[in-house]
């Protein structure tokens, strides 16, 4: 049996942390997995998988009667019994999901899917997903593309990624290149994008970055120092874009990304 990747199970031991600073996912989000999956219906059942301190756990119990979160890292579980306490919380990974086979109308899969692409988690994800049922992956990622400064940290931090999976290489995609992944699911997968700008103080960020990155949470003290110092440099450049407003708020732009797919057979 597959196990957890250990720069996720080292790196997210601050769910404090986690919980506190990183985003949530826009309304538009919600309303589109509502579309996927209607909420009107009292027995309907979602799964939150690899669902972390339950930022997204949180969301779907506010629309859906029937809510179970599963999650491997027990820190991270701890803090989701205390933001989402109607849901049933269970231990588990990808490969080894505690419910019972074609129990699920959809499984969501928010800011995780990354860390365990592979067949032995589709084929288990098939089993507990009804037929027609529906496997939703979502993402927020800071954008590059639409801020200078953003840009610029990104390319601080993402150079110490080392062989820890990421969403935005895109390499999780490949296990939907596989003949198996075709008769499991209605490929290709579907996506919609959504801009998700936040609020956010100069604090916000750094904390974000040197608590919640788990590669970043891993490398040496000294080195965690050093980067600190660096987003600092890159915040304070008024030439990279990044500016206060009188509360001493800046914009901080997000893009939220959505994939699905139903479960064949």
């Amino acid at each position: 049996m597959p196990s957890v990747h250990p720069t996720a199970s080292n790196g997210f031991s601050q769910a404090d942390a986690y919980a506190q600073l990183r985003p949530t996912y826009p309304k538009e989000a919600i309303s589109w997995i509502q579309l996927l999956v209607p909420s009107d219906n009292k027995t309907t059942c979602v799964l939150d998988l690899a669902a972390g301190t339950g930022i997204m756990t949180k969301l779907l119990a506010e629309n859906y009667d029937n809510v179970t979160a599963v999650e491997p890292v027990d820190a991270m579980r701890e803090k989701l019994l205390s933001v989402a306490p109607k849901v049933t919380v269970l231990k588990g990974t990808s490969w080894d999901i505690p419910v019972a086979s074609q129990s699920q109308e959809a499984i969501v899969v928010a800011q995780a899917f990354h860390w365990f692409a592979d067949l032995n988690g589709l084929r288990e994800i098939h089993r507990v997903l009804k037929p027609g049922g529906y496997l939703i992956l979502i993402w927020n990622l800071e954008s590059k593309e639409r801020s200078a400064w953003v840009r610029k940290l990104r390319d601080l931090y993402e150079q110490y990624e080392n062989e820890a999976p990421q969403y935005r290489t895109g390499l999780w995609k490949d296990i939907f290149e596989n003949v198996e992944a075709s008769e499991l699911f209605d490929l290709p997968l579907q996506h919609k994008r959504l801009v998700n700008d936040m609020p956010c103080t100069k604090e916000n960020v750094i904390s974000r970055i040197m608590l919640t990155r788990s590669h970043i949470r891993v490398l040496p003290q000294e080195k965690q120092e050093w980067i600190r110092k660096e987003v600092e440099l890159i915040l304070d450049d008024q030439t990279n874009g990044f500016t206060l407003d009188s509360e001493g708020r800046a914009e901080y732009p997000h893009d939220t990304d959505i994939f699905w797919t139903q479960r064949i057979g």
